[in-house]
C-alpha cells in the first residue's frame, strides 16, 4: 500500500505522480520476482502546513511521527488527528533544532 500524506490537501494536483511511482513499483517488484501491485491510500487525517514554505520541515515532522510511533499503522494514526489541524511554530522549531543538531554533530564543526 502506498500512502498520501498531502500537508497542503486543498491544492489541486494532477495524478501524474500516481504513474510515477506505479511504475517505480512495477519495476522494482519485477526485479524481485513480485506479482502483486500496489493501491493508493490518501490520509486524510494527517496535520497541514499553514504557510508554503515550511513543507521540507512539515515532512520531517511526518517521518520524526511515524518513526517514533510504536503502532506502525499509519490510517489509525493519522486518523486521530482533527481535519485541518495545523502543526505549531513550536513544532516545527523542534524539527529545526533536531535537524542542526545533526548536522552540527554530523560534519563535526
Amino acid at each position: 500500500m502506498i500512502y498520501l500524506l498531502d500537508s497542503t490537501s486543498n491544492r489541486n494536483r494532477d495524478d501524474t505522480w500516481k504513474t510515477i511511482v506505479t511504475n517505480g513499483v512495477k519495476m522494482y517488484n519485477a526485479s524481485k520476482g513480485i506479482s502483486k501491485g500496489s493501491g493508493f491510500k490518501v490520509l486524510t487525517g494527517n496535520l497541514k502546513q499553514s504557510g508554503s514554505v515550511e513543507c521540507g520541515y512539515c515532512v520531517m515532522r511526518y517521518m520524526k511521527e511515524i518513526v517514533d510511533c510504536d503502532d506502525p499503522h499509519l490510517e489509525k494514526m493519522f486518523a486521530e488527528c482533527i481535519k485541518n489541524q495545523y502543526y505549531t511554530q513550536c513544532q516545527y522549531d523542534g524539527v529545526r533544532s533536531e535537524w542542526s543538531e545533526f548536522f552540527y554533530s554530523y560534519v563535526g564543526a
